[in-house]
């Protein structure tokens, strides 16, 4: 049976991007005259566009003005984005690598479930070099609700890969937001405390599976292989 893991990025599989917050900043300021951080909320595991709407909420716009130029600010961010990107350090998180590389050889396929801008995303997957292990993925760019990512995701892991989606894919994530995508998509989950969020913090949201990061390789193997025997390890 083919398996389907579905990564997060931000905190998952990369440390966070300080390019993409100037970008929001820049780009509410362009776009709704707003001068204001995202930092006025608590933004980990938002999509993109739930983000921006949040941050204009708290800073007093109605929805129909936020709805109005929400469009324009997202292609704001992008292109703010692409301006910086190559003067920001993304560094990927220890054991990323070889985890990709250990699970393509196994023959699973890869996908993204992220709150970024899809070419924010792509970008920073780019620039550490890991793009290429991924086929598939939901976007911040395709909703503002992040379960619907997930189901977006299988949708084109079916369309494109002849994939049946059964008992058989897995989300990671650092954040409960994950998580709770995850469960409410039907999917098994992977909290990794590679974020603000501790073991017991994914634990206590709800996270089939925890692990203290994605360095070994062979636990996260183990839990995708022994699914299919029926039996589930809680946590490491």
């Amino acid at each position: 049976m083919k398996k389907l893991v579905l990564f997060d990025i931000d905190k998952t599989l990369i440390k966070h991007s300080n390019a993409h917050i100037l970008a929001f900043s820049e780009a509410l300021k362009k776009v709704y005259g707003i001068n204001s951080s995202i930092d006025v909320i608590n933004y980990d595991g938002l999509t993109d566009q739930l983000i921006i709407i949040e941050v204009l909420k708290k800073n007093g716009l109605d929805d129909n003005t936020i709805k109005l130029k929400l469009k324009d600010c997202t292609k704001a961010m992008i292109d703010s984005f692409n301006k910086i990107v190559d003067k920001n350090r993304i560094v990927l998180l220890d054991g990323v690598k070889e985890l990709l590389e250990e699970l393509r050889e196994n023959n699973v396929l890869l996908g993204l479930v992220t709150g970024s801008l899809e070419p924010i995303a792509k970008s920073k997957l780019k620039k550490v070099s890991v793009d290429y292990y991924f086929k598939v993925g939901g976007f911040g760019s395709d909703d503002v609700n992040r379960t619907n990512l997930v189901k977006i995701a299988i949708k084109k892991a079916e369309d494109d890969f002849d994939f049946r989606f059964s008992d058989n894919v897995f989300l990671v994530g650092d954040t409960p937001r994950d998580i709770k995508a995850g469960k409410e998509a039907r999917v098994k989950t992977i909290g990794v405390a590679t974020g603000i969020y501790s073991k017991e913090d994914l634990e206590k949201s709800g996270a089939d599976f925890v692990l203290e990061n994605l360095k070994d390789k062979n636990r996260f193997l183990k839990i995708i292989s022994d699914l299919k025997k029926g039996f589930y390890i809680i946590q490491f």
